[in-house]
């Protein structure tokens, strides 16, 4: 639980910190914040004093107290002194010294007291709501996010017998309905297999090979998140995971949904799909699961034991860091896949801020390690920090760039079924809105690579006041937003040759915690627009029976879908209002039996802006009521 009180310089003022200071008033008032930042963080719980921002805090706090210190023996040594004017003694003489000295420091160069203490600059990063770079996607700058608390057993306790990956812990028929709603969100369409071929199309016609669909033959590589199947963690003889079973990877059954949906829904080969985690092993808590269902498919494994596809590497490197320091083979699969999906996790990460998609790819070079990649990190050690801040060197952006991993991916997702603090973590339970306390249940997809980052690091941050909130934890999505950003002297060309990509997506935070609202919701801007699909848990007296409701497309320009699932029969009323309260229209229906239901509003008489939609269930138990707010627009 975070405490009742904080003092957020990172996310309520966004302070930067400037090369040189040159104004004293400057540096005392960031003093007194960063003293009181400390007191009120670290006081309550010592250990926050290893975070990050507290580790960036601590210069400028022990500097201000060095500098008040100082005035106060220089004061002191005064006073002594003029005691002392009739007895003229070494004690008088000594303080005079200590007077003088120190006076003299702090009244000429106590400027210079930040820099020795580490100050490099102050706004931290960029306000809410205020995007950089060019939306991507069909529908440009969209993520979709698909909240179903049904997915996981809110009572798993993660423990032996009772592990977060067994399938009596997940609802798999909940889950391969949220895939396919994030699928249908993000395309526009209502259908699975519509919304698979435009999704083929939208990358073929932005990759320059027209406005054609996905051809039998081609190859689709997934790229999932193994994290934890590293060296000592798998029984080689047997390919279960037989230590840090409690600590998660990627869901099997999203991952087994995501292969229904390409081979059962959308018609690709089992042979031209490969799957896996290329510096990892594929062991059987997957492996059980995905290949008795679908025994063709090509799973990537380190070395290839029991059936699996050992990873092949390219015989010369083919990732070129743009630093000019190191430089990466990638596996064959990779390089010669027509089409990439990546299955990233909602993780937090203690080196990165955050660890989604752009971070699932150290798992993509050929090597048995990526510790090598941690250096270009915002912090490149646990407790050095050497890294932070912005404008640096961020390998990330040459991973979101190449064009065989980034630049190749047609569908970014995040699993957030579980969700974790760390990313080597067993998951754990979220506080914030909507989850209060239960697992995360999300799914996130988006064709925007920079977009779905920005939302998962949103989230993290919302959750976790740790290592998501350190000084340059967005760093990159600021470069691979804009090249306007890019560190000096760096020019990303993960490949070499010569061609630039300007902008790789488009980053902003959102408005708030409680609303997540940004700028494409709020009709302000053209940065991300978060398509939220939520379920929504009605009291039956009984226990909770869940109403699924959801409006599309939102924003809207004339009419707008008002979609929702009952689970048992409830007489149901709709109502459109403007933001002064003031009724627009009303439709009301007695359904006797479960099912899907949907109205349509025609909202064209109307102005540009937003407007709430209120859902009202009468049952035998009572009234519940859903309120949502929607947006009309002129245009996309």
């Amino acid at each position: 639980m975070k405490p009742k009180f904080r003092i957020d310089l990172h996310k309520e003022k966004r302070w930067f910190i400037s090369r040189r200071p040159s104004n004293k008033l400057f540096f005392i008032l960031l003093g007194i914040l960063a003293t009181l930042w400390f007191i009120i963080r670290v006081l309550p719980k010592p250990s926050r004093a290893s975070y990050p921002c507290m580790q960036v805090a601590a210069p400028f706090a022990a500097s201000f107290i060095a500098y008040v210190s100082g005035l106060l023996i220089s004061v002191t040594a005064y006073r002594k002194l003029r005691s002392l004017h009739h007895e003229w003694n070494f004690l008088g003489t000594a303080f005079t010294i200590v007077a003088l000295s120190i006076g003299i420091l702090l009244l000429t160069g106590g400027d210079n007291v930040s820099g020795r203490a580490g100050t490099t600059g102050i706004l931290l990063d960029d306000p809410p709501n205020t995007p950089i770079g060019i939306a991507r996607g069909i529908y440009p700058g969209r993520v979709a996010w698909v909240w179903n608390p049904g997915a996981t057993d809110e009572t798993c306790t993660n423990e032996p017998g009772d592990y977060w990956f067994q399938d009596d812990n997940v609802d798999t028929e909940v889950i391969e309905n949220m895939l396919s709603k994030s699928l249908q969100l993000l395309s526009g369409e209502d259908d699975d297999s519509l919304a698979w071929d435009a999704l083929f199309r939208h990358y073929n016609e932005t990759h320059g090979n027209g406005n054609v669909a996905y051809t039998p033959g081609q190859k689709v590589t997934i790229k999932i998140n193994l994290t934890t199947g590293g060296w000592g963690n798998v029984n080689l003889t047997t390919y279960e995971k037989t230590q840090l079973l409690e600590m998660m990877d990627g869901t099997p059954q999203l991952i087994v949904a995501m292969l229904k949906q390409l081979i059962d829904v959308f018609g690709v080969a089992q042979e031209d799909i490969s799957i896996g985690d290329p510096i990892r092993h594929f062991y059987n808590q997957y492996w059980d699961r995905c290949h008795v269902l679908y025994p063709d498919v090509l799973y990537l494994d380190k070395l290839g034991y029991l059936g699996r596809t050992a990873v092949v590497t390219t015989p010369e490197p083919v990732l070129f860091y743009s630093d000019g320091t190191i430089n990466d083979s990638l596996p064959t699969a990779f390089t010669e896949a027509d089409y990439m999906i990546n299955m990233g996790c909602l993780k937090q990460h203690d080196l990165a801020g955050g660890t989604f998609c752009a971070k699932n790819h150290f798992g993509s070079i050929c090597r048995n390690w990526a510790m090598h990649l941690h250096y270009a990190l915002p912090s490149p050690t646990p407790n050095g920090f050497e890294n932070l801040g912005y404008g640096k060197y961020r390998n990330l952006v040459d991973l979101m760039e190449h064009k065989d991993l980034g630049e190749k991916t047609m569908l970014f997702l995040i699993d957030g079924i579980w969700g974790g603090e760390l990313p080597v973590t067993e998951p754990v339970k979220w506080q914030i809105e909507p989850f209060n306390d239960d697992w995360p249940n999300s799914i996130f997809v988006s064709q925007d690579h920079v977009a779905i980052e920005s939302v998962g690091i949103d989230f993290v941050r919302a959750q976790f006041d740790e290592y998501a909130d350190m000084y340059g934890a967005d760093d990159y999505l600021h470069q691979a937003a804009d090249s306007a950003n890019w560190a000096d002297g760096i020019v990303y060309d993960p490949e070499a040759d010569g061609v630039l990509i300007p902008s790789l997506g488009v980053h902003e935070h959102w408005n708030n915690d409680i609303d997540k609202e940004y700028t494409r919701n709020l009709g302000i801007g053209d940065g991300i627009e978060l398509v939220k699909y939520l379920m929504t848990g009605i009291d039956d007296g009984q226990g909770y029976s869940n109403v699924e409701a959801m409006a599309y497309p939102n924003p809207f320009i004339e009419q707008i879908n008002i979609e929702y699932v009952l689970y048992s029969g409830a007489k149901v009323r709709l109502s459109i209002h403007d933001l002064n309260g003031k009724k627009l229209a009303s439709f009301a229906s007695d359904h006797s039996s479960a099912g899907k239901f949907s109205f349509e509003w025609n909202g064209s008489a109307y102005k540009d802006g937003v407007y709430i939609y209120s859902l009202q269930i009468a049952s035998e138990t009572g009234i519940k009521q859903i309120q949502a707010k929607i947006l009309k627009v002129s245009a996309y």
